[in-house]
């Protein structure tokens, strides 16, 4: 503070006393200050001396602008909001940086004048260092942008590149405005085109965006409507949709997943006089530009404006289809009951045909065994009616009609005597 005063002191006295002006008011620069080393910045005030130097500052920093202003110029027209930040980030820096050195008062008009000046070399290493923060940012938003959109998460990805893309548009007014402070041509700054590189994967993406529309009908007095957006082809997670009625003020907002997104909107709600629905879906571009940190300018995302699907129908035509088919579904329905109790009675029909086969010949064997015992018993009776006990042969009797005959070999004893029923059964 000390020395600001002492400063001071001397500037109010070299402005009191009546001098002829000195060659830095004309611009042709101070004998303490080497243009080599040094940047001055002349100003003028009729108020006061702080007015002045104000001036001079002012002046400075747009003499380091000199080779710059069209640069500047073609920048602010295409992103206002970019160049306007990254201009008054230069001039907080410049501002800090410049001394006021020196100062004179025109008598005759009543002026004031004021020398600013400013170290080259503090003038480059601030960019060098703003140059390098940003180009170091720069590279890990890329990084991060390409591990989104390589795990196909889209929108995230877009976030990201359009980050990208705004900060590494502060280069430019920098990289410019160090190539016109430097010296010495051997001594360059750090310049890569990231802007170039994130508006390139921007415009990958838009330019790759589509809207499907997967299906519109009409059930049940309710309109549905189905789309769906894709990136290359594959669905797009958080996509912000609008539908709107284009005959009626009817809008919903629906945020689609991959699979796609639907709305339900009573038919009355959107139907116009001549029974006419016509509905759209188009990107919610009010919704998508929420999910960003910087406005988003048209340059990059105007493809947007020509994204949209339909669904147009006459409701007269869809009742009357609808009628129809439901008409013919009836009738099917009719048919395939009929056809299917015809089936239900050909299947019991064979059921109790195989029951009665089974039952016919369960009862055959079971009479054929039956038969079998009976005629053996008749056998042995007749045997013992006749005396015969050992070694006697009767003649075979013959069973259902000679299909079989029964042969008896009876005997006790030893040897050939032995007893024994041998029975032949020749059916």
């Amino acid at each position: 503070m000390r020395y600001v005063l002492t400063f001071m002191m001397l500037l109010v006295v070299s402005f009191v006393e009546a001098s002829p002006a000195p060659d830095w008011v004309f611009g042709k620069g101070h004998p303490s200050y080497d243009p080599s080393q040094y940047l001055m910045g002349v100003g003028y005030s009729k108020e006061n001396t702080v007015s002045a130097s104000e001036s001079a500052r002012a002046e400075l920093i747009k003499s380091i602008r000199v080779t710059v202003n069209s640069t500047i110029k073609d920048y602010r027209s295409s992103d206002k909001s970019f160049s306007e930040a990254s201009i008054s980030s230069e001039s907080d820096f410049l501002l800090e940086g410049s001394q006021v050195k020196d100062g004179w008062y025109d008598e005759d008009k009543e002026i004031f004048y004021s020398l600013v000046v400013i170290k080259r070399q503090f003038v480059l290493d601030t960019l060098s260092e703003m140059i390098n923060n940003i180009i170091s940012k720069n590279s890990l938003t890329l990084r991060q942008a390409d591990t989104f959109y390589n795990n196909g998460k889209i929108i995230k990805a877009l976030v990201y590149y359009y980050d990208g893309y705004v900060e590494s548009s502060k280069l430019l007014p920098y990289i410019q405005t160090y190539k016109s402070v430097i010296m010495e041509p051997t001594n360059q700054v750090l310049e890569e085109n990231y802007n170039l590189l994130f508006k390139e994967k921007i415009q990958n993406i838009v330019g790759h965006i589509q809207l499907e529309k997967i299906d519109g009908s009409i059930e049940d007095k309710n309109v549905l409507f189905s789309v769906r957006a894709t990136y290359k082809g594959r669905g797009i997670d958080n996509f912000p949709v609008r539908f709107f009625s284009v005959y009626k003020h009817h809008v919903e907002r629906v945020i689609c997943e991959s699979d796609g997104c639907e709305i339900k909107t009573p038919v009355e709600d959107i139907l116009n006089k001549n029974n006419t629905i016509f509905i759209k879906a188009v990107p919610d571009f009010k919704t998508f530009e929420k999910y960003f940190t910087y406005n988003l300018t048209p340059r990059l995302f105007g493809s947007f404006d020509v994204l949209e699907v339909s669904y147009k129908e006459l409701y007269n035509d869809v009742l009357q289809e609808q009628e129809d088919v439901a008409r013919q579904e009836r009738y099917q329905s009719l048919e395939d009951n009929l056809n299917n109790r015809q089936k239900e009675l050909d299947n019991k029909q064979k059921e109790l045909e195989r029951m009665a086969r089974r039952h016919y010949i369960e009862n055959r064997q079971q009479i054929e065994s039956d038969a079998m015992a009976i005629r053996m018993e008749q056998e042995i009776q007749a045997m013992k009616r006749s005396g015969c006990n050992v070694g006697c042969r009767r003649k075979q009797i013959p069973l259902y009609g000679g299909r079989g005959s029964l042969n008896f070999n009876i005997g006790f004893g030893k040897g050939r005597n032995r007893g024994n029923i041998n029975i032949g059964r020749g059916w």
